[in-house]
């Protein structure tokens, strides 16, 4: 083994085997200072010469920044160093070389290019400011998976190959299947909801889905990673209950479990004692009071972040849950509550929208005229066969996992929250 443990498991007086990269060198001649970073920090490795063996002084001394090593040695107490210890070393090997001079600046002491970044996206992991973020996120994931189980949802893993563009519309990508024509699934949607007619009445799953929207913002992406939850209710108010606990819980594992990341960022993650719940024809009220310019059927962006102000300021919430849509721009699948109105339901933070849900249309003639309504063909979607044969009342949501890292952390563009960025001009790394 490279390493036998992390910089932050290491103790004063420990024998010690660690292995991470060179962040800095300072020779100063007969003291060298090498700061090695692993995944957990930093940790200062100090050489002497009389000291360090001869030989070793000589290799360390041609360490460049970058290099991979793994050293072993005593750890001492050193109120100087970094962390309050350094490591006096006994034998080093070198692991892997870099070369010079690195495309990206790794130390943080220059700020480069945000594409350039993205560009050499796993170099730039190696800035704490960004292999946080995804360290972060993969404790969201992990508390989400956490909080299901223990609600008595059941995981699912559903295709993300569809014959049918699952929302409808033209915001989907086509690809050749064999000698047919499908699609990358816009979500899971239509498999979730489907699920339900098993006897099997709580699912969720987490996985890519794919939007080809041609947007260049700071909160679109053509692909992300989308948290779904369905289950068997007739109540709006069980979705938006569920979605509150899950968010209360993932606060509460995010202030556990990511402390340093927090701290980092700068953020104080405070869950509010109940999250408020607003009609779109009270929140326009409000804002029209405020003055902010409306639209007949959907929130604007700068809508959505002065209500966000609002509730902020009036209830101490950063969320805000957003109900009764009008169903002329909600998807077909959506319960209607009258002539025009929804069961739907969106939930913003920070100005953001993070989730939209509902309750969904589960009597199939219903849902076929829906479908009509929308302007699509019927016969474009399998699933609803299994609306023929005694389909449960049922709603659910769908979460964005980047959106909700960004706003947490306050990142100014959700690319900064998915590893691998997909947009209309991306396709690499």
């Amino acid at each position: 083994m490279i390493r036998e443990q992390y910089s932050n498991e290491i103790k004063a007086g420990d024998d010690v085997k660690i292995a991470g990269w060179v962040h800095d060198i300072r020779d100063l001649g007969k003291l060298v200072f090498i700061t090695l970073r692993d995944r957990e920090g930093i940790v200062q490795v100090t050489a002497k010469g009389g000291v360090t063996d001869e030989k070793l002084m000589k290799r360390i001394k041609n360490l460049s920044k970058e290099w991979v090593i793994s050293v072993s040695g005593k750890a001492d107490a050193n109120d100087r160093a970094p962390n309050g210890l350094e490591i006096k070393p006994k034998n080093m090997d070198i692991i892997s070389e870099s070369e010079v001079p690195m495309p990206i600046e790794v130390t943080g002491r220059i700020e480069s290019n945000p594409d350039k970044r993205i560009d050499w996206r796993f170099l730039d992991m190696r800035r704490q400011e960004s292999f946080t973020v995804f360290r972060l996120q993969s404790e969201i994931a992990r508390a989400m998976g956490e909080f299901m189980a223990g609600e008595g949802f059941e995981r699912i893993f559903s295709s993300r190959l569809t014959g049918a563009a699952t929302e409808g519309g033209t915001e989907y990508f086509p690809i050749l299947y064999f000698n047919k024509e499908a699609f990358l699934a816009q979500s899971p949607q239509l498999s979730k909801e489907s699920v339900l007619a098993s006897g099997i009445d709580k699912v969720w799953e987490i996985g890519m889905v794919y939007r080809a929207e041609p947007h260049h913002t700071t909160r679109h992406l053509c692909e992300y990673v989308s948290f779904d939850l369905e289950m068997v209710t007739d109540k709006l108010s069980d979705v938006l209950d569920i979605e509150e606990k899950l968010l209360c819980y993932i606060f509460e594992k995010l202030n556990e479990r990511c402390k340093n990341i927090l701290e980092l960022y700068k953020v104080d993650l405070v869950f509010p004692k109940k999250i408020p719940r607003l009609t779109f024809d009270e929140v326009n009220k409000i804002l029209k009071k405020e003055k902010i310019e409306t639209e007949a059927h959907d929130l604007t962006p700068e809508g959505e972040r002065e209500i966000c102000k609002y509730c902020e300021k009036k209830y101490g919430s950063s969320f805000v849950f957003v109900t009764g849509f009008s169903f002329e721009k909600k998807p077909f699948y959506i319960m209607k509550d009258d002539k025009k109105g929804s069961f739907a339901f969106d939930l913003l933070y920070k100005g953001l929208e993070i989730t939209s849900g509902g309750i969904r249309e589960h009597h199939y003639n219903d849902r076929v005229a829906n479908i009509k309504e929308k302007g699509i063909s019927p016969k474009d979607f399998d699933h609803l066969r299994f609306f023929k044969y005694g389909m449960p009342p049922h709603g659910g949501l769908g979460m964005g996992l980047e959106r909700l890292t960004q706003t947490i952390l306050g990142l100014e563009n959700v690319r900064e929250a998915s590893l691998t960025p997909r947009d209309p001009d991306r396709l690499t790394p």
